[in-house]
């Protein structure tokens, strides 16, 4: 549901639990295939990390629950090492071209006959250019895949620091969201399992999801949601912090075991038809609200809607 041109895959690796996509990216991302890490068990992310830097010789200091901040610090220094491993992996991958060649072989051959980068490497092969012309080709068309984080928005539990209750912005789901907000990574975050207003008001204290002077944002937001109503009544509230919805994304409740959303046990074919039908009206009164709070907070204003995605989770049918 995107009148976007289809670059690369067509498909991404959803959160899963806990920890079975924990480390999905440094195996995938420079594949081009986007995959989302879990943002709620900072303490296995922190054995991660330490796991991870022995193996690529990467410097390492525990984060203990002595430090301040520490949930939202394990999880920083745990993303910026995802990112710094897939971005070297990444470079590999291209090398490769000067030498074997299997890596970058791989990546393209997983990519579908259909998408457009694959078409236009084919092409540009066809005229027969150098090693040296495909390399240069390869840095400037190769993406990486996105390396996106999940909050369960309700995960949001109160916490203390030497016997003393701290304040609302070192909840579980504050701490998270600020440690993703302070990372390297230039990705999305997922908001699940339903609206928690006092989380979606501290986005209004992060810089990195307010749009630049050129209407980029460093870092997105992408909201599950169950269907139409869902996505208007989230969409207004965050539009009216001045934050911008870049993706809504359809979950099946019968893909999520039904823990999640509750609309009546509506089907997927006709929720999904009514976003065909209204999702216009959505971007254009989401856009006015998203305008008049920028405008209030002295934030630099894009003079169109932002890009904006409409996409299914689960139950929809084959990949196709």
């Amino acid at each position: 549901m995107t009148n976007e041109k289809f670059e690369g895959h067509s498909f991404h690796i959803p959160v899963m639990g806990i920890g079975f996509t924990i480390d999905s990216p440094i195996k995938l991302a420079a594949y081009g295939i986007a995959s989302t890490i879990s943002l709620v068990d900072d303490v296995l992310m922190e054995k991660m990390r330490a796991f991870y830097a022995e193996k690529f010789a990467i410097p390492y200091e525990s984060i203990t629950n002595k430090v301040e901040d520490s949930r939202a610090k394990r999880i920083t220094a745990y993303l910026n090492m995802v990112d710094h491993i897939v971005r070297d992996k990444f470079e590999q991958l291209k090398q490769s071209i000067c030498e074997t060649g299997e890596e970058f072989e791989k990546y393209m051959s997983m990519l579908p006959d259909y998408a457009d980068i694959k078409m236009q490497f084919n092409a540009f092969v066809d005229s027969s250019k150098t090693i040296d012309d495909i390399r240069q080709w390869a840095n400037q068309h190769l993406q990486m895949g996105g390396i996106d984080v999940n909050i369960m928005t309700k995960l949001d539990k109160e916490n203390t620091f030497n016997s003393e209750k701290l304040p609302t912005m070192y909840n579980d789901a504050h701490a998270a969201l600020r440690g993703f907000a302070n990372s390297n990574l230039h990705s999305s975050i997922v908001l699940s399992a339903g609206m928690n207003p006092r989380l979606y008001s501290y986005f209004e204290q992060l810089d990195c999801f307010f749009p630049d002077e050129n209407g980029k944002l460093d870092k997105k937001v992408i909201l599950k949601i169950s269907d139409y109503r869902s996505a208007i009544i989230q969409g207004k509230f965050l539009a009216k912090k001045g934050i911008w919805i870049s993706e809504y994304r359809l979950e099946s409740g019968l893909n999520c075991g039904g823990h999640a959303f509750g609309n009546e046990a509506s089907l997927m074919g006709p929720i999904l038809q009514e976003f065909l039908e209204k999702k216009q009206e959505l971007i254009h009164d989401i856009y006015s609200i998203f305008i008049a709070a920028l405008k209030e907070k002295a934030k630099p204003i894009p003079s169109n809607p932002l890009p904006v995605k409409f996409t299914a989770q689960g139950g929809v049918g084959t990949a196709e």
